[in-house]
């Protein structure tokens, strides 16, 4: 536990820097990884590079954010401060003074911060003489003055630091001992290391950190801090606390309550000797842990809002600009370097500011222009090395996508061409363009609703062979397995401490392996109410938190939600026109029916001022299906399950879907017997083909299954033509290179038999 009891800096820390002019290190360009070899000491915002000439005028600076002034002020009335939220950030400001960070002038270069170099700030400026932190590497504490004066580290830390330096001797000793003497040697300098490691345990630490504290807190001055920057590592909140964990914490409630301002010189309000909590969330401390004590200050660090992101970016952006001057002579005008900040802002959203100044590092790396900062974060973000989106190929299969779909979905042009508007869109970087909101959105949603068997499944299906090729299939998410609220775990993983926490969750697992991917989540309108709680987050921001605290991003990911909402939902039809259909669904034509047409009875019609209200059916008119379904989907969300806003999240990507028409009859039927006569190809190496009477008898069966929709086409081929075909072929096998030509079809319902030529 080695104390440094000279020095006027914190230990190296990720963002290292020098408090004195004259100190000597290394420029912010190379701390960041953006130096060329010629680079030399930069400061942002230094003279030495000129400003543009259309550079805007100076801006006052701004406050400090309002965490650290309340840190700041927390300091002379609370002896213990618990910092929690973005504590493990970066957080870019005015280079400090002898009034701390906390004083805000316009001159001040910018500069990055650790949380540990804030509070050394801060501490500096209001008279401390040293801080100390402990160390998990290290397994010690280690402390450093802030005054130039002459200071007196308490008791504690300088036995220890004697302790932990005769400790560092006897270990040297030890090494060179057993380089020098042999296997005796060895022998005895393990047996020597196997008895220190006893003392160093785990409970042996924290004993350490406790009479450290003791010592803190009850030195006379000048004030002293102490770090204890995991804090959520001293116990567990799902249960108590035993042994030096617990002794510690109840130790530090009692000194939180009998702690008093350090002694000073009568010119000004002095501090306490500050013990300083980190804990990233507050739910993860021990439950032991004094929260709801009044000598504790807890103070929660928000993630960076825009204009701290804004200020991030332009950080990034300059930083760039020089290195690209260095290296290729190209200067970048202040329109181009704020619109490539504020680009950057916008796509890091969600981000903190070390991951900002981490997008730019990366952006130096690939050698990306201003103009693609983007690019960078998304990269960052989801690990996608190129945008697909961006591709030629891509683009070229949205252009053709309209005629793709309607070949694989037939009978849907309607559903169809919202779709390739909605992925046109997406192709062109402006999905959520029309709004304030995140930019980092899923590339692209779709809500498909309509009657069973029309192609909604099949669209999905479509829409992931268009955008990821021709091998690609969804994601495929039955809701109706997510009925129980439980279910939810199943998604995204169980909370800590239940079983199959490890495991996480089924959802966020498959976008973590497919960052880019179609996700269909199928009868949407099965699942239970609150699994509806996590679209929310998914479809506002494009990210989700997995059962194990990790965030999980679907900025490159398509959503398709399909639903069978509305189908059963009454409308009202004109008298005159439903009194004009004269035919049954028993006609081997298909065509118009009467009132049993659409599986509706004559008590469930209701005559109304020369109308009446029934059920949706194929007979109805487009326009008609649509706005009822619409109104079903508005109903669900309103009524149904109580989440209107999900229901605004969807926007414009509601698609409704028509009822199969007989004129779609056809294509469906060519494509069902396409797929019989290649399984036949495949398995039995014979060539099958249908005659015009017997694919007639087909057209006719499956018109009668027509409400059904393609799937009744389906189902009509696999009754007439798949069974009966079955049959012939398990009595009689074919053989390779056979031809087999179905002649006719005869009979009905499952009493189907064919007629079939055969031959070599």
């Amino acid at each position: 536990m080695a104390a440094d009891t000279g020095g006027t800096g914190a230990p190296d820390g990720p963002f290292r820097k020098e408090h004195t002019p004259s100190a000597a290190g290394p420029s912010e360009e190379a701390a960041h990884g953006y130096a060329t070899p010629e680079a030399t000491a930069y400061e942002y915002g230094a003279p030495e590079e000129p400003a543009p000439e259309d550079a805007p005028p100076p801006q006052p600076a701004a406050p400090a954010p309002a965490w650290i002034r309340e840190l700041d002020m927390a300091l002379t009335v609370y002896p213990q401060i618990l910092l929690t939220g973005n504590v493990r950030d970066v957080f870019l400001l005015p280079e400090d003074d002898e009034d701390g960070v906390v004083a805000a002038e316009p001159d001040r270069p910018i500069m990055p911060y650790s949380l540990e170099e804030v509070v050394e700030s801060l501490c500096r400026a209001r008279g401390y003489g040293a801080l100390a932190r402990q160390s998990m590497v290290d397994d010690r504490v280690i402390a450093w003055k802030l005054t130039e004066g002459p200071f007196t580290m308490p008791d504690a830390l300088r036995r220890m630091a004697e302790e932990d330096a005769r400790n560092e001797r006897e270990r040297a000793e030890r090494e060179r001992a057993q380089r020098d003497g042999g296997p005796a040697a060895a022998r005895r300098a393990d047996e020597d290391e196997d008895e220190d490691d006893e003392d160093d345990d785990i409970e042996a630490g924290i004993s350490r950190i406790r009479e450290i504290m003791i010592g803190t807190v009850r030195h006379t001055g000048p004030a002293i801090g102490l770090i204890i920057p995991y804090t959520a590592r001293l116990g567990s909140p799902r249960g108590p606390v035993a042994g030096e964990a617990a002794r510690l914490l109840a130790t530090a409630e009692e000194l939180g309550h009998t702690a008093r301002p350090v002694r000073g010189d009568g010119t000004g309000v002095t501090p306490y000797n500050t013990v300083f909590w980190v804990v990233e969330k507050q739910e993860d401390l021990p439950l032991e842990f004094a929260i709801g004590s009044r000598a504790l200050r807890v103070i929660t660090v928000p993630e960076p809002p825009q204009d701290q992101r804004r200020a991030a970016g332009r950080y990034v952006v300059d930083l760039l600009a020089r290195r690209r001057r260095a290296e290729a002579g190209e200067q970048a005008s202040e329109a181009e370097r704020a619109q490539a900040a504020e680009a950057l802002a916008r796509s890091s959203y969600g981000m903190g500011v070390g991951e900002i100044l981490a997008v730019g590092r990366m952006a130096a790396d690939r050698g990306l222009p201003l103009s693609r900062l983007d690019e960078a974060a998304r990269l960052y973000r989801v690990g996608v090395l190129d945008n697909p989106w961006a591709t030629r190929a891509v683009r070229e299969n949205i252009l053709d996508g309209e005629a793709y779909l309607n070949g694989q979905v037939i009978g849907q042009p309607h559903a169809v061409r919202r779709t390739i508007e909605i992925f046109m869109r997406s192709a062109a970087g402006l999905t959520g363009a029309q709004s304030s909101s995140s930019p980092s959105r899923p590339r692209g949603t779709l809500f498909l609703s309509g009657p069973t068997g029309v192609g909604k499944t099949e669209l999905a299906k479509g829409v992931a062979k268009m955008i990821l090729g021709e091998d690609a299939r969804p994601i495929r998410f039955d809701m109706s397995e997510f009925a129980e609220e439980h279910a939810r775990d199943r998604l995204i993983g169980a909370p800590p401490g239940f079983v199959g926490h490890s495991a996480g969750g089924e959802l966020t697992n498959a976008v973590r392996a497919h960052p880019m991917s179609v996700l269909l989540f199928d009868e949407i309108d099965k699942a239970h109410p609150r699994l509806f709680d996590l679209f929310l987050q998914i479809l506002e921001d494009g990210r989700l938190t997995d059962g194990q605290g990790a965030t999980v991003h679907f900025t490159e990911c398509v959503l398709i939600f399909t639903s069978n909402l509305g189908v059963s939902a009454e409308v009202i039809r004109p008298r005159k026109r439903r009194s004009a259909r004269a035919d049954t669904p028993g006609s081997t034509d298909g065509g118009e029916g009467g009132p049993g047409g659409d599986g509706e009875s004559a008590g469930e019609q209701e005559a109304a001022g020369g109308s009446r209200r029934s059920r949706l059916s194929r007979h109805d008119k487009p326009e008609d299906v649509r706005e009822a379904l619409r109104g079903a989907f508005d109903s669900f969300f309103n009524d149904h399950i109580g989440r209107p806003e999900l229901r605004n999240r969807f926007g414009d990507s509601f698609v409704p879907m028509d009822f199969i028409q007989p004129e779609s009859v056809p294509p469906i039927l060519d494509k069902a017997l396409e797929s019989v006569t290649g399984r036949v190809r495949e398995v039995h190496g014979a060539e099958l083909t249908v005659a015009d009477d017997p694919w007639e008898v087909l057209r006719v069966e499956a018109n009668r299954r027509l409400d059904h929709g393609g799937r009744g086409v389906v189902t009509a081929v696999e009754s007439a033509l798949v069974n009966p075909l079955s049959r012939e072929l398990f009595h009689q096998p074919a053989r390779p290179g056979e031809h087999i030509e179905i002649e006719a079809v005869d009979g009905q319902d499952e009493a189907y038999t064919l007629k079939v030529r055969r031959w070599m």
